[in-house]
């Protein structure tokens, strides 16, 4: 109600009545997540993907991801003054990710377009951080992290469900080369629509094939399904080729035995059954060196090497990849292409923003993800062992699309990667015990 009311016909009458639902939904959206801080945290899991849809606030645009992270904020901030303080220590993830912050904000005082900058480092940087904050230093039990878990699932189904339909009726699609459709969801690109939902996807198949609570794996199971469809049907190459496969397998190689083998079929048969769209134009072109996307693709990570190398340390700051690649950068043979924001590789994209330190900072986090997260996979409990081989899975899918495509810097991937680590720390610290933990009924 909050979101949709600023959408009434502004006659007078209406427009105090829109103004008075606002106040009312805006008030009590604020009282729900104010008193419970679990179901605050799902709202952010589950309107991540929907961020391109701002609500108008105050004569400006607040995006829902944002309105409910803040609130969460408000209300976690309420619960430090009244709670106990406790004597966490810190993990090596959480120090990774403090690093990862920091050299964020380091940044910024190299960046040349300092209000792009601050504008990125707020809404890309700062906000997942606080919503993995939240994650970690909240006090929650299994049923309230599950919430927020499928709450994640909830925001992916819809943007697979409102992309279906949407390319059933012929809306909202992308015409690619010789009429290819391809579908593209809540998303101005259908690339994004593999990126976010390729992240969601191994949590889903691991649930349905590992999880020890039978209506939960119905759930995801039915799920998968309109998840792949719509991965399938955005053509995204990086998801199709790299992302969604190796997540895939990953999965297999993590759980081991059977499983092994029968990931490993699974993507040779899909593998096999993608053949006849190598004879398409839109993946022809990727063994294609000389034109078309793999083109393309190959003078922006030049480009993006050259500007690394003349900013090694720092790099170029939060989000002024696209005023120094097309001021100065681009190469002549990709002038068609001038309007890039990112390098399209993780490794590019981490030292064009933050330079050498930066590219230390990522590579501290997935160690530490890591180290955290592989014990996991011989967890006892069922539910809890096919989390975490979902995360690892989602992981995998980050690392792998992310050579090719966007891997963090957008705001949907950024709180996706943060509610990763979040939910990894809560299973590593609960893994040894019974009060709290995962059950196969929540």
């Amino acid at each position: 109600m909050f979101y949709f009311s600023a959408w009434l016909p502004s006659t007078l009458v209406s427009g105090l009545v829109a103004t008075a639902l606002t106040l009312v939904s805006g008030l009590a959206l604020a009282a729900l997540i104010i008193l419970r801080l679990d179901l605050g945290l799902a709202l952010v899991a589950a309107t991540a993907p929907f961020y391109l849809y701002p609500r108008p606030l105050f004569g400006k645009a607040f995006s829902m991801v944002e309105i409910t992270t803040l609130l969460c904020l408000l209300s976690w901030g309420l619960r430090q003054l009244t709670n106990q303080p406790t004597n966490q220590p810190f993990s090596s993830l959480d120090l990774a990710a403090l690093f990862f912050v920091l050299v964020s904000v380091a940044s910024l005082f190299v960046a040349e377009y300092r209000h792009v900058a601050l504008r990125e480092l707020r809404l890309v940087v700062l906000e997942p951080a606080l919503f993995y904050l939240m994650l970690r230093a909240s006090r929650f039990d299994g049923k309230a992290l599950w919430r927020v878990v499928d709450f994640f699932v909830l925001g992916a189904v819809a943007v697979a469900l409102i992309g279906l339909v949407q390319y059933g009726l012929g809306v909202n699609v992308i015409t690619a080369e010789e009429g290819f459709r391809r579908l593209r969801s809540v998303y101005g690109s259908p690339n994004s629509v593999g990126l976010y939902l390729g992240r969601v996807l191994p949590i889903l198949v691991a649930v349905t094939l590992f999880g020890g609570s039978r209506g939960r794996r119905v759930a995801y199971g039915l799920a998968v399904v309109p998840l792949g469809l719509a991965v399938l049907l955005s053509f995204s190459k990086g998801a199709l080729a790299l992302g969604v496969p190796l997540s895939l397998l990953a999965l297999g190689v993590l759980a081991g035995g059977r499983w092994l083998w029968a990931s490993l079929g699974a993507v040779v048969a899909a593998a096999v059954a993608a053949i006849p769209l190598l004879r398409t134009p839109r993946f022809a072109s990727l063994l294609d060196t000389q034109s078309g996307t793999t083109f393309f693709r190959l003078q922006l990570w030049r480009s993006s090497w050259m500007m690394f190398r003349e900013h090694p340390w720092l790099g170029v700051g939060p989000d002024n990849f696209l005023y120094h690649y097309r001021g100065c950068y681009i190469l002549p043979a990709a002038w068609q292409e001038p309007d890039i924001s990112q390098a399209h590789n993780i490794l590019l994209d981490y030292a064009t923003r933050m330079g050498l330190v930066g590219l230390a900072a990522g590579a501290w986090l997935q160690v530490a993800f890591w180290r955290l997260a592989l014990p996991l996979r011989r967890l006892a409990d069922s539910d809890r062992r096919a989390l975490a081989l979902g995360l690892m899975g989602s992981m995998v899918n980050f690392l792998a699309h992310g050579l090719v495509d966007a891997s963090y810097y957008l705001i949907d991937l950024a709180f996706a990667f943060f509610l990763t680590l979040g939910v990894m720390e809560w299973l590593a610290a609960n893994d040894n015990t019974t009060s709290g933990a995962i059950t196969a009924g929540e």
